[in-house]
């Protein structure tokens, strides 16, 4: 695998995070106030997991041949 393979793994990942805090937003507009706390709490731990992701993808794809 290379790390331009690898980083866009961790895009991938990214995406896939991305989709969820959409669906997670969603959520939080019907949500009851106890729901609201869980999902809101829940989002941003997507968005930190998203963020990381992005770092580590970016980082791999800098790097050039194989890992």
């Amino acid at each position: 695998m290379t790390y331009k393979e690898w980083a866009e793994q961790y895009y991938e990942s990214a995406r896939v995070l991305s989709e969820r805090i959409e669906i997670i937003k969603q959520q939080m507009k019907t949500a009851s106030s106890d729901t609201l706390k869980e999902l809101s709490s829940r989002a941003e731990l997507f968005r930190i997991m998203r963020m990381e992701c992005l770092e580590t993808a970016r980082l791999l794809g800098s790097r050039k041949g194989e890992c």
